[in-house]
């Protein structure tokens, strides 16, 4: 496939790394006017509020790369990839997430259960992860998918590092075994690189599933017209949580 034609472009400030096409420029280009506006609008309400990046809260992002599905159309990006990985899903009762994790025995029923032992923890009902509803809104999406990081993170920091950047209160105990069965079961699908049974790497659960904010998310899919990886994917490979593209959405 030929390097399609890419424009070098910031986001909400930030460098696109490999750069964009210009349909994605373009659409970024309104996401960013959309959200100034809004950020002006908060201010005015609370003008002690924070400051325009960590308001936004985005700190890197991935554009064009080669082999890289729609990236190497210059028409995706990835958003704090450190931070937001693939996550499995569950819609109705089919399992889904990272196509490459998919023979991984037992992987995505582990992550899934331990997620609902932190969600009726939390909230006493069972964690929700599934793919867009129809109909459905992004700002919904959003919401559930949040609810499910908190219990998380409620679940998990007062044994490990959490985004406060301390140890919890119970950090050098040895933590219940459920709790430490259920760290490495949510550990290991939020792998940084391969799909593995033993990641070496891995994003820390105990700092949540996802950094994205709910404003952005909502701009780049219902201003900028595009498809969010954490729920646009259909039913069996949803879960792209860093993942933003131009491409159709799979019912």
């Amino acid at each position: 496939m030929a390097i399609p034609t890419l424009i070098a472009t910031r986001f909400l400030g930030v460098g696109i790394g490999g750069g964009v096409a210009p349909s994605l420029r373009d659409a970024l280009g309104r996401v960013e006017d959309a959200l100034r506006d809004e950020y002006a609008r908060v201010q005015l309400s609370a003008p002690d509020g924070l400051t325009w990046g960590p308001w936004h809260g985005v700190h890197a992002i991935g554009g064009y790369r080669e082999r890289g599905g729609h990236h190497s159309e210059g028409i995706a990006i990835d958003i704090d990839y450190a931070r937001n990985g693939y996550a499995p899903t569950r819609t109705g009762s089919t399992l889904g997430g990272e196509a490459a994790g998919a023979k991984l025995p037992g992987v995505r029923a582990a992550f899934m259960a331990a997620c609902d032992r932190a969600c009726m923890t939390a909230y006493g009902r069972p964690a929700d992860l599934s793919a867009r509803g129809k109909g459905e809104s992004t700002g919904a999406v959003w919401d559930r998918w949040e609810r499910v990081s908190d219990a998380v993170v409620a679940y998990l920091s007062p044994w490990y590092v959490s985004d406060a950047g301390q140890p919890g209160p119970l950090a050098g105990r040895v933590p219940p075994p459920q709790v430490a069965a259920d760290y490495v079961a949510l550990r290991t699908p939020l792998v940084i690189g391969a799909p593995s049974l033993a990641p070496k790497i891995a994003r820390n659960p105990a700092r949540g599933l996802m950094s994205l904010r709910r404003p952005v998310v909502v701009a780049l899919c219902d201003v900028g017209g595009l498809r969010w990886g954490a729920c646009d994917f259909g039913r069996l490979e949803s879960g792209d949580i860093m993942h933003f593209d131009l491409a159709r959405r799979i019912a």
